[in-house]
């Protein structure tokens, strides 16, 4: 080869060399103006998460990462000078190296890191320990929990995001509101909405407030739902509300289901338990706080059925019922025992002709003592003390049965979630899917606790909120599996401190979860 071709491989070579080297990330600080100033839990109520604020001097995409055993990578497509970054899933009590990139217009690239340090998680909060992992045959998303800690007779309130690992990644602190607020809803827009009574709280992934209201004659617990229209319905209580027992007027709450229009700060419409129900029908004593007297149905899950806009009620301590827009009845889901009038005095429709008959799969009704709830056939048994009510795409209705005082028999046995098949002409219901019964008191929770179709895999994802009576220490367990085989893909157990209560079976004196969820930790993903 002549000399003078080896000098122009050699520059080819060369050039190519200075070309790649030219096309590597450059130094973050060379596109910057100024520092990366971090503001860590800007609003006091996620202390998890940060706001990254820089300038660099040509308008640049950003992209960050949180690395470690379940990274954490959030893009920001529009290019800008001027930029507010959200970090979320930093991880707890250590210094997170995040790292920076930085891409202009053209396609240059420039990186780095900067650091952030997090303190401790509260003292307070559970230890969770992951016993089953299939990532490949599970739904995505982290593990969100819906905690109330006790705190001598109250409940101090906060949602918890947690990893594969079992690691609290993000956390919203709502201890501020000194009681139970209900419930972690992520709006349509990535916002989280809670219920606090008659208070509306919306705020962004940081905990920033981006709206408050309050409603006036109503209030709000447990549920709530975005309709199409930014209306929210929810599961509430109605201001001077009662009923009448031995001539006496006996103020009432959670019996009510209302729509809140947010546009207009007033409730476009409200469905009264009373006028359709026995308001003296009583199958539970007193427990965990509650008092039969005022509090005689519960009211704690509302469902809208698409295929007749009509509406599905859970009441904790009566059944499930279905209404139709004008507040009349269709159907009641509950044993056939103690169902008398309807109406707050007693004088309204005889609640038992609207009682759904159990069948089997061959459309047989069961026995009586099936019907009455006294026993449960091999392939059905009613919901008691239910929770968490959906209706699934098919139409049928899918709840958690948390089998308080099951077949009236104080001694906990099982708690499940359960898919029930209603024929409205024929008012009957037939079980068609169950889990949770098979497990005995691993899942067995008298209240509260969770079930959801996940709307990816399919799979059910099934949070047992208060377990106390497995033979462990008391804690909540989050199991998720596959429909319709039942294969557990996921499982995990929270260990409960019980640091601010006397752990006795009275409200407020025990650590407990609310609700389950998978949810993606970013907004919109």
């Amino acid at each position: 080869m002549s000399s003078y071709r080896i000098s122009i491989l050699l520059g080819l070579l060369l050039t190519l060399g200075l070309w790649a080297c030219s096309n590597g990330p450059g130094p973050l600080e060379d596109q910057l103006r100024g520092e990366v100033q971090a503001d860590l839990n800007p609003s006091g109520r996620v202390p998890l998460g940060a706001l990254l604020k820089f300038t660099t001097k040509e308008p640049c995409r950003v992209s960050i990462t949180i690395p470690g055993p379940t990274p954490v990578t959030r893009d920001f497509r529009e290019a800008q000078r001027l930029h507010e970054i959200p970090v979320l899933g930093l991880y707890p009590g250590q210094v997170n190296e995040l790292s920076i990139t930085l891409t202009t217009e053209d396609g240059k690239t420039y990186s780095g890191t900067t650091s952030l340090t997090t303190e401790p998680l509260p003292a307070t909060f559970p230890s969770i320990e992951v016993t089953t992992l299939q990532r490949e045959n599970m739904e995505p998303g982290f593990h969100l929990i819906d905690l109330l800690i006790a705190n001598n007779g109250k409940f101090l309130p906060y949602t918890l995001m947690f990893d594969d690992q079992g690691v609290i990644r993000w956390f919203m602190d709502l201890s501020e509101n000194g009681q139970i607020t209900y419930t972690p809803y992520r709006l349509k827009n990535g916002n989280w909405l809670y219920l606090n009574w008659i208070d509306i709280l919306e705020v962004d992934d940081l905990g920033r407030t981006v709206k408050q209201e309050q409603m006036w004659g109503n209030a709000g617990n447990h549920e709530l739902l975005e309709m199409p229209d930014g209306m929210l319905l929810m599961t509430g209580s109605k201001k001077d509300s009662y009923v009448v027992r031995n001539g006496q007027q006996i103020p009432t709450r959670f019996d009510h289901v209302v729509l809140w229009d947010r546009a207009n700060n007033r409730t476009a419409k409200d469905w009264d338990l009373r006028a359709v129900l026995d308001v003296n029908r009583a199958i539970f004593p007193a427990d965990y706080g509650m008092d039969p007297s005022t509090d005689w149905f519960h009211v704690n899950s509302v469902a809208l059925d698409p295929s007749d806009n009509t509406l599905l009620v859970s009441g904790r301590n009566q059944g499930v019922v279905k209404i139709n827009q004008d507040n009349s009845l269709r159907w009641i889901l509950a044993p056939h025992v103690g169902w008398g009038k309807a109406g707050f005095d007693g004088t309204g429709l005889n609640t038992a002709d609207y009682l759904l008959t159990a069948v089997d799969a061959d459309g047989n009704p069961y026995p009586a003592e099936v019907q009455e709830g006294r026993v449960a056939a091999p392939d059905f048994d009613w919901p008691m003390g239910q929770h968490a009510l959906n209706v699934l795409p098919n139409g049928n209705l899918l709840l958690f049965d948390n089998g308080l005082r099951r077949h009236f028999d104080p001694a906990p046995q099982y708690s499940r979630a359960v898919e029930y098949q209603i024929d409205t002409e024929r008012k009957t219901v037939r079980q068609v899917w169950q889990y949770g019964k098979e497990r005995g008191l691993e899942m067995s929770s008298p209240i509260t606790s969770d079930v959801d179709q996940l709307p990816t895999t399919g799979n059910r994802l099934i949070t047992s909120g208060n377990l106390r009576a497995s033979g462990k220490e008391g804690h909540a367990k989050m199991v998720e599996v596959t429909y319709p085989g039942n294969q557990v893909v996921f499982e995990a157990d929270l260990y409960f401190k019980d640091k601010m209560g006397t752990k006795e079976p009275s409200w407020g004196q025990f650590d407990l979860v609310f609700r389950g969820e998978r949810y993606p930790l970013l907004p919109n993903q």
